[in-house]
């Protein structure tokens, strides 16, 4: 007599749950990804707002020294001959006077 040979054979839905496993590992590698570049947006949108901020305090205290400089100017040889040599004026505002034009400094020749 012969012995049969148990013969092996596979499921058929082996493949299509190997396929679903590897997809939803795909999907949600896919997923942790989009998540974290979301959280990163949101840090670098919170950073890039208090840059803006930073330098708009900086512009105010910068155009306050200018102004004061400006000012102090009228007074004090020191101070006009700063203006005078960057050309530091400001523009007033429209309608409330003549309005300067900036003009830029002349340049000294380098002392050689």
């Amino acid at each position: 007599m012969t012995n049969p040979t148990p013969e092996k054979s596979f499921s058929a839905f082996l493949p299509v749950t190997l396929i679903a496993l590897g997809s939803i590992m795909l999907l949600s590698w896919n997923l942790v990804i989009v998540i974290s570049q979301h959280s990163n947006g949101l840090r670098i949108s919170a950073q890039q707002e208090v840059q803006l901020e930073q330098a708009a305090q900086a512009e105010m205290k910068l155009k306050q020294m200018m102004t004061e400089l400006v000012d102090l100017s009228k007074d004090d040889t020191d101070a006009a001959t700063i203006v005078k040599r960057y050309g530091i004026v400001f523009n007033t505002p429209a309608g409330k006077g003549p309005v300067q034009e900036a003009k830029p400094a002349a340049k000294e020749p380098a002392d050689k």
